[in-house]
């Protein structure tokens, strides 16, 4: 789903509030280099299956706030996270400078939590940006080669932390996340580009393709079929590990096919993304579903009820499902009350911390 593009100002206020955080585990200190590691003889194998949450908000949360709510994610059986490793957020300064204050608080207290944690690897400061888009609040980045020079350093940070999952961009098949708009030749060589710097500097890491959201072709948007096949017809073949998707259904319910629903999509229309995969000799790799959930309000809201039938039905057939290997619930909180804006109510919680049914049907679910 689209995500809040933080300003310069909030990012340094958040920065003032964790700088006291005790550090307690060993990440280098902003701008120190790392060593990559020594390549071995095993490819990238894949994780453990787990269901996780993708919550791009625990990032802007202090030390304190992160530890107690992750100890409540563990405590219903979630066991990794998805969160961003935002360029624009690192390197905002330049490309001499580098500031992950912010980041390794929370992959600190990820870990701390014994839990996973899939980094997505995504945002472009407005000096590396393509002509044209320096403006936008996602933009295209102008070189494949600077973006993967990021990713690598994003991997040899955290990758001796044990940190070995990357995701490859966010939707880049949308025009609010890919601007002036999407285009997947240019996605494809960050992909390409990117895994290779990152196998160069941890061998066993488990790339995955930015998750495609569900969208139409309509000029602005490419539908994740559609650009999945110009995915492998640029060249993305042998460069991720697995799939990214974003496999939302709402308002039907993952077991009601529907030719529009991301859930149908990923085996059931055709062409299908399984079928496409299958075709290009991609069968055995795994679809990783790294956001799926219903908004229980706003313009397109489902309810209660049904964000917690979405939930379970999408929980169960993960567990089930072969070719489905992780699974991500977007999110764990709602990120405020706005009855007309529907990125407001995909948590578990609401915005003021009381629980929801998804909340119960999550910890059912995956127990």
């Amino acid at each position: 789903m689209a995500r809040n593009i933080w300003s310069l100002a909030v990012i340094t206020a958040i920065v003032v509030v964790l700088a006291g955080a005790a550090v307690a585990y060993p990440i280098a200190a902003p701008g120190q280099s790392r060593t990559p590691l020594a390549a071995g003889p095993n490819s990238a194998r894949q994780p453990s299956r787990s269901i996780g949450i993708a919550d791009p908000g625990l990032m802007s949360q202090p030390a304190a706030v992160q530890s107690s709510q992750l100890a409540a994610m563990r405590a219903i059986g979630i066991t990794s996270i998805r969160l961003d490793a935002n360029w624009d957020w690192v390197q905002y300064a330049g490309p001499g400078t580098f500031d992950w204050t912010l980041l390794d608080q929370v992959v600190r207290s990820v870990r701390a939590a014994g839990m996973s944690v899939d980094l997505i690897i995504d945002g472009c400061p407005p000096w590396a940006a393509a002509a044209g888009a320096s403006g936008d609040a996602s933009p295209q980045p102008a070189s494949s080669g600077q973006y993967a020079d990021f990713a690598a350093e994003v991997a040899a940070r955290y990758a001796p932390e044990g940190v070995n999952m990357f995701e490859i961009w966010n939707e880049p098949n949308r025009g609010q996340s890919w601007q002036p708009r999407p285009n997947p030749a240019a996605y494809t060589a960050i992909l390409v580009q990117a895994s290779r710097a990152i196998r160069k500097v941890d061998p066993s890491a488990f790339i995955i393709s930015g998750g495609l959201g569900p969208a139409v072709t309509n000029g602005t948007n490419i539908s994740p079929v559609s650009f999945l096949e110009a995915m492998y017809a640029d060249g993305a073949k042998g460069s991720f590990n697995a799939l990214g998707f974003h496999a939302y259904s709402y308002p039907a319910l993952p077991d009601n096919y529907e030719s529009w629903s991301g859930w149908s999509q990923m085996n059931q229309t055709s062409p299908s993304l399984r079928s496409i995969m299958a075709s290009h000799g991609d069968g055995s790799i795994p679809i990783w579903i790294t956001e799926v959930g219903a908004p229980s309000s706003g313009p397109r809201g489902v309810g209660a009820a049904a964000q917690a039938a979405d939930i379970t039905q999408a929980v169960t057939a993960a567990k089930t499902t072969s070719w489905i290997g992780s699974l991500y619930v977007y999110t764990w909180q709602d990120t405020g009350t706005n009855p007309s804006d529907n990125e407001d109510w995909f948590g578990l919680l609401t915005a003021a911390g009381v629980r929801k049914s998804a909340y119960s049907a999550l910890y059912a679910a995956i127990r």
